[in-house]
């Protein structure tokens, strides 16, 4: 047994995932209202502790942004198992949220507040989750970024995520 005094310090409200099965989960971030510990999860704390701070945080990180930059920082192990070290995602590049606006924040917090609640898909099913996609407008509008469609259509294509071949999945249009 390991002394509660050295892992409670540990526990946080932010957690991203430790491993992702792409073909069955639906969420890289969650957020808890009180800290926790886990095996499966990297509970994390923001320096600054804010809790629009981690409500933006979690909504960028289950993004197809987010997604996509997780993804890159992966550890292949099995299909569409995969892992995520520490040291890696600590280098990981996210949104600084402490550089929003707070129009900004307010849009993705109030995101966040009505979003976090509905169920959202599968991610080989992304490019269908009408939640997703609210999730994507909302950081979109926010940020002052193009629409994200095009995108998270591609990434539920991508063979790790759909786990079939890319020649057999892939319809580009011209203009895509």
């Amino acid at each position: 047994m390991r002394n509660i005094n050295l892992l409670w310090p540990k526990a946080g409200q932010v957690l991203l995932a430790a491993g992702l099965r792409l073909n069955t989960q639906r969420l890289v971030a969650v957020r808890t209202q009180t800290p926790v510990l886990s095996n499966v999860w990297w509970p994390m704390r923001l320096l600054e502790q804010n809790d629009n701070y981690e409500k933006a945080l979690i909504l960028w990180l289950n993004s197809t942004l987010g997604l996509l930059i997780l993804l890159s920082h992966r550890e292949e192990t099995q299909g569409a198992w995969m892992h995520f070290k520490k040291p890696v995602l600590s280098e990981m590049p996210v949104l600084d949220i402490r550089t929003l606006g707070v129009s900004q924040m307010k849009h993705l917090v109030d995101a966040y507040d009505t979003l976090s609640k509905q169920p959202l898909l599968s991610f080989p099913k992304m490019a269908k989750d009408p939640v997703r996609e609210m999730i994507d407008t909302a950081i979109s509008n926010a940020l002052s970024l193009p629409d994200l469609s095009a995108l998270r259509n591609l990434l539920a294509q991508e063979p790790v995520v759909c786990l079939q071949a890319l020649s057999s999945r892939v319809t580009l249009r011209r203009g895509q």
